[in-house]
C-alpha cells in the first residue's frame, strides 16, 4: 500500500484525490467508507448507494471541498463502523479525544488479540477496496495513521509512506475552522470554542512528535516528505517526485489524468482567516519545533487581530 499521512488540514485530502486518478490506484471510496458491509452486496448497494446520492451535499460543509459517494475517503470512518476502535469516536465524545488517540492510534492499553482483529479488520478492507475500485495498489489517505506507523509497519513491512506538511498557523486555523463548523452536529458532549482549540494543540503535538519519533522505522526509499505549499505551486514537480522517490509506476500513463484534475481544481476556492495575536503567539509557541523542523513563519496573508 501507499499510505498519505500528516495532520488533519495539511492537504492530504487534495494529494489523494489526485493520486487516485492513477488507474494503478485503489481506494476506499465514501459508499464504502459508510456502509463497509453492504459493498458487494448488489441490491444493497443499489439501494444505498442512490439513497446516498439523494442524501449527500454536493460539498463539505467545513472546507467546500467536492463529495460524491464515489470519491476517495479515508478509512478511519469505515473501522469505527466494524470495529470498536477508532480515534474518530472523539467526534461524538470530545471529552475522551486523548483517550482515544491512545488507543486507536498507540494501540495503548490493547488486548494483544483485539489489535490482531483489528488489523484483519483493516486488511479486508483494503482488499475490498481493491476489488471495488479495480485497483492493483491501494492509496489511503487516513490522517490517524500518521501516528500508526509502527502498527503499519507491522502489517505491510515494504509499505510506502508520502508524507504532506502545512504551515502550522494555517493547519491551526483551518483545523479550528474546520472543527467549529462540523463538531455541533456530531458531537454528544458539548464542547467550548476554547476546549476546542486546546485539543487541537495538544492532538498536533503528540500527532506529530510520534511522527517523528517513529519515522526512522520506515525502510529506506519507502518514505518521502512533501510540503503543501510545494503541491500548490508545481503540482507535476512534486508528484513526479514521490513517484521517483518511492520508485512507483505508471506516473507517465496518468499525467494527463493528474493534469485533467488539476485543470478543474483551478476555481477551487480556499477559506480566508484571521487570528487574535495571544492565540498566534501560543501555537508558534507549542508548535515551535515543527515550524523549525520544515522551516516556516507565520504566512503574510494571515491577517492578526489584536485586541
Amino acid at each position: 500500500p501507499v499510505f498519505i499521512i500528516g495532520h488533519w488540514r495539511s492537504g492530504t485530502t487534495h494529494l489523494h484525490n489526485i493520486l487516485s486518478k492513477d488507474p494503478d490506484m485503489g481506494y476506499l471510496t465514501t459508499f464504502q467508507g459508510v456502509f463497509p458491509d453492504t459493498l458487494m452486496n448488489k441490491l444493497g448497494r443499489f439501494i444505498f448507494i442512490n439513497f446516498t446520492r439523494l442524501l449527500i451535499p454536493s460539498t463539505r460543509k467545513g472546507d467546500n471541498v467536492t463529495l460524491s459517494p464515489d470519491n476517495p475517503q479515508e478509512e478511519e470512518f469505515a473501522l469505527g463502523d466494524k470495529f470498536p476502535i477508532s480515534y474518530y469516536y472523539f467526534w461524538m465524545f470530545p471529552e475522551k479525544t486523548l483517550d482515544y488517540y491512545d488507543q486507536a492510534l498507540r494501540a495503548k492499553g490493547v488486548d494483544k488479540k483485539l489489535l490482531q482483529k483489528w488489523k484483519n479488520n483493516y486488511s479486508l478492507l483494503i482488499k475490498k477496496s481493491l476489488q471495488n475500485t479495480s485497483g492493483k495498489r491501494f492509496l489511503s489517505k487516513n490522517p490517524p495513521n500518521t501516528a500508526r506507523i509502527r502498527v503499519l509497519l507491522e502489517m505491510f513491512p515494504n509499505a510506502r509512506f508520502i508524507h504532506i506538511h502545512r504551515n502550522p498557523i494555517e493547519v491551526f486555523l483551518s483545523t479550528t475552522h474546520f472543527f467549529n463548523i462540523m463538531m455541533p452536529y456530531l458531537q454528544l458532549q458539548a464542547t467550548t470554542d476554547q476546549e476546542r482549540e486546546e485539543l487541537i494543540i495538544s492532538v498536533y503535538k503528540r500527532m506529530m512528535k510520534d511522527f517523528l519519533e517513529d519515522k526512522h522505522l520506515i525502510p529506506e526509499g519507502n518514505l518521502t516528505e512533501v510540503a503543501f505549499e510545494e503541491l500548490e505551486a508545481d503540482p507535476m514537480t512534486v508528484l513526479k517526485k514521490i513517484y521517483g522517490q518511492l520508485g512507483l509506476e505508471g506516473f507517465d500513463s496518468a499525467t494527463a489524468l493528474f493534469e485533467e484534475y488539476l485543470k478543474k481544481m483551478k476555481s477551487y476556492k480556499k477559506n480566508r482567516h484571521a487570528i487574535n495575536r495571544d492565540k498566534l503567539d501560543n501555537v508558534m509557541n507549542e508548535w515551535k519545533f515543527t515550524m523549525d523542523i520544515w522551516n516556516y513563519s507565520k504566512p503574510d496573508h494571515i491577517e492578526i487581530i489584536d485586541e
